[in-house]
């Protein structure tokens, strides 16, 4: 077998690895994120599971940043598909708390929730979170430029709206009216996008 099949095949069995650990932290949480779920669902051999991943914690810390990964590239397309105008405050917050709140945020934070007393996995953890950060700041940025800048003003506003989404993801548990996560991000919205139409125009 050439070199470039093999490697072709090599990284498919990685990537269903990653995909099927994904997969278990959000349907099983951490606890039962076992290697044997991870092979069952990848639906690889076992020989086939060590040679990529010798242990739970080496699959989780890969699963790290096959979710960042994943996440920023899933804002990045979705971002281009931001309405230039009219329309564009509601469907970036949208797609925000998309990015938040979705099957990879809930497997990000199984991970992170471990991560409290696992020094490696949280270690493993600080470089896609801040990737992601950073590059939600950039999107953001591009959409409002009056939130360009890099005054305090700037940075606290960037930072309110991740502390926000993070907060309505993680008490979504135990709410039943949606409704209240809207009013919530709205009133966000409306205190920090919508006083400078202006910018907006800039933009298109």
């Amino acid at each position: 077998m050439s070199e470039r099949p093999r490697q072709q095949r090599w990284e498919r069995t990685r990537a269903a690895l990653l995909d099927a650990a994904v997969t278990c932290l959000v349907e099983d949480g951490y606890a039962e994120t076992t290697l044997q779920r991870v092979q069952t669902r990848a639906g690889v051999s076992r020989g086939a599971l060590l040679h990529h991943f010798g242990s739970k914690s080496e699959l989780l810390v890969a699963a790290v940043r096959h979710i960042a990964e994943r996440q920023i590239a899933y804002v990045r397309t979705r971002f281009h598909d931001l309405p230039p105008v009219e329309g564009r405050v509601d469907a970036a917050v949208d797609l925000f708390r998309e990015v938040m709140s979705g099957p990879l945020f809930l497997a990000g934070l199984e991970l992170w929730l471990a991560a409290r007393t696992d020094e490696a996995l949280r270690q493993a953890l600080v470089p896609g979170e801040r990737e992601l950060g950073r590059t939600l700041h950039d999107l953001l940025s591009q959409a409002f430029p009056h939130l360009s800048g890099t005054d305090r003003q700037s940075t606290v506003s960037h930072e309110s709206l991740l502390a926000l989404l993070r907060g309505l993801a993680l008490s979504s548990v135990l709410r039943t009216d949606r409704t209240i996560e809207d009013e919530v991000l709205h009133l966000w919205a409306d205190q920090i996008l919508r006083p400078v139409p202006s910018s907006l125009e800039t933009s298109r």
